[in-house]
């Protein structure tokens, strides 16, 4: 087996579970996150030797991702309502156990919200928040300005705030008692 090959397998062990959990938190469904997984591995399989180091392997793998995404999401002309799977969790906020009645219907509204962005602005909030990728990162898996990003970063947690606040799910930025 080539070098080439080689670490192509490397490749889909390190970023296959993210590029899932991007795909799914783009399209709403496992399945066609599955598919979407599956697809942009293809492509770039066919395209390994083609790859120019430019940016990262993962830079290049996520756009993959976001491009497949987008074509789905373009073929249903809507984005679905996420399903709610156990392993869907928002990073940071993992409690170690039971979460509460509460904190279970809050994150079901912030996913709620999440499902009313646009498919630009849905890209940004999840390769920022779930996948942790810097400013940089996602400027160049969306083909942006960094400032860009930041602003539209910056634009909708303020919308996913003032629209959480609107509806009493929380007060002055914070959870509601």
């Amino acid at each position: 087996m080539s070098d080439n090959k080689l670490n192509f397998d490397d490749c889909y062990k390190e970023f296959s579970q993210k590029l899932y959990g991007v795909a799914f938190r783009m399209v709403g469904n496992h399945e066609d996150a599955l598919d979407i997984v599956q697809g942009s591995f293809l492509k770039a399989y066919k395209n390994w030797d083609k790859f120019q180091g430019n940016s990262k392997i993962s830079t290049w793998l996520y756009r993959i991702v976001m491009n497949l995404s987008y074509d789905l999401l373009r073929r249903r002309n809507k984005i679905k309502k996420v399903e709610f799977i156990e392993n869907y969790k928002i990073r940071n906020n993992d409690f170690g156990g039971e979460r509460t009645i509460e904190e279970e219907l809050l994150l079901k509204k912030i996913k709620e919200e999440i499902e009313k962005l646009t498919p630009k602005q849905k890209t940004i909030f999840i390769l920022r928040t779930y996948e942790e990728l810097s400013y940089q990162e996602i400027a160049n898996v969306i083909h942006s300005r960094v400032g860009t990003v930041k602003a539209t970063y910056f634009q909708i947690i303020q919308k996913l705030r003032k629209n959480l606040k609107e509806k009493g799910e929380i007060k002055n930025g914070m959870q509601r008692d």
